[in-house]
């Protein structure tokens, strides 16, 4: 007989208290912190139900290495969890917490006191998630929400606008957890050196006026942008109030509207070993060949150190279902795995990008095949040099999600 659900809900607090390296972008030398806007926080939910433990932790982070997905799985394992770790993406968080040379690149010099730190704050915010869980009715809403992003590869590329919720109503609590794609850029664009969780927070911060515990899931990032003016005069907190304000009204809306998705809890995970390092920059219909090969040569040397470890792990509440990939993951990839899971009975899918792990930027084969517009081409070009193993490895990982996606439904 199947157990109830039950949800459990913690979050601790990360916020470094002097000067830090941020990651997100490329430097030679640390782009180092000069201020606070807003708090850095991990923050866990914990279920129960089906004879299984599922922990979700998400950090206010721009990824999550396979040593801190490993780091917190090893924190974890007196309790039997299975666990998934998820970074927002935020382009304005602590870095410091890769030790290899790309690393150091995009997110600042290595110190083990910021992966202690990063590590106690997981820990804490899942044991409290553990340790408050209660029976909870589960319930899942989504709705397309336009505006807000758009694909940054290809003008005429294809959009991911859905929002999802899951909304855990217990009996004296209500908690809510809310996907959507966009990359969080907005406070380091216009404000590179302070440190902050970006609209995923500012919609995180809305919600709690309403809810007893909120979350936000990162989706697609591969190809996709955010709402973003042109006008040099809208502030960071003009930005981030355009876009986490309509995200945290519609959330609301949806949860409060949310249908049941039943109780049965389930939990699978898939790993393969991607092919050899193979970053290529540029698209095949291109003549780029004087080039391609050194540039090839060396970011192989580059990336030698990022572990070859492929995996996709998947939770599902009834209807409700959470794919997670090590990687900014494509937009094309995100839609398909969003079609494969409701085709199974998932109704309500969310394909999180930055999960357990990362392989770098992750594409269908196709999408490597024509250049896009000259407009677009210069962060397409980026996003391919960004896939590590080859541009197998997004359709790897694809195939790795239908095996779970299968086992789920």
């Amino acid at each position: 007989m199947e157990e109830h659900l039950e949800a459990g809900f913690g979050e601790a607090e990360f916020t470094p208290a002097g000067p830090v390296p941020l990651a997100g972008y490329t430097h030679w030398k640390d782009r180092m912190s000069t201020g606070v806007r807003d708090p850095l926080f991990a923050r866990a939910l914990a279920l129960r139900g089906n004879g299984i433990t599922v922990v979700l932790v998400a950090y206010d982070l721009l990824m999550v290495t396979e040593d801190l997905y490993q780091g917190v799985r090893s924190r974890l394992a007196d309790t039997g969890a299975r666990v998934m770790v998820h970074g927002t993406h935020t382009h304005s968080s602590v870095g410091g917490f890769w030790n290899s040379f790309l690393a150091r690149r995009f997110l600042g010099t290595y110190d083990p006191g910021i992966v202690r730190m990063l590590l106690d704050a997981g820990e804490r915010a899942a044991r409290a998630a553990l340790g408050n869980l209660e029976p909870a009715e589960a319930l899942a809403a989504s709705a397309v929400l336009p505006g807000l992003n758009g694909n940054r590869r290809d003008p005429a590329g294809p959009k991911d606008e859905e929002i999802t919720v899951l909304r855990l109503r217990r009996r004296d609590s209500d908690g809510i957890l809310v996907s959507y794609p966009a990359h969080p850029v907005i406070v380091a664009e216009r404000d590179h050196h302070r440190i902050s969780a970006d609209f995923p927070g500012e919609v995180v911060r809305m919600l709690r006026q309403d809810w007893d515990f909120a979350v936000f899931v990162q989706g697609s990032l591969g190809g996709v942008d955010v709402l973003f003016p042109d006008d040099p005069a809208v502030s960071a907190d003009d930005n981030l109030q355009r876009m986490a304000s309509p995200l945290a009204t519609a959330a609301t809306t949806l949860a409060r509207g949310a249908e049941p998705v039943g109780e049965t809890l389930r939990w699978e995970s898939q790993e393969w070993t991607p092919g050899p390092v193979d970053p290529r920059p540029f698209f095949e219909d291109q003549w780029q060949a004087r080039v391609d090969l050194p540039l090839r040569w060396l970011l192989r040397r580059l990336v030698a150190a990022v572990p070859r470890r492929g995996r996709v792990q998947g939770l599902r509440v009834g209807g409700f279902g959470v794919v997670g990939f090590q990687a900014d993951l494509g937009v094309s990839i995100g839609l398909e795995v969003k079609r494969m899971a409701r085709e199974r009975g998932i109704r309500f899918p969310i394909a999180a990008s930055q999960t357990d792990g990362y392989l770098g930027y992750l594409h269908r084969a196709e999408d490597y095949r024509h250049a896009p517009p000259e407009s677009h081409r210069g962060m397409a070009v980026y996003e391919n040099a960004m896939n590590f193993f080859g541009r197998r490895t997004g359709e790897e990982a694809l195939e790795a999600a239908r095996a779970v996606i299968g086992r789920l439904a």
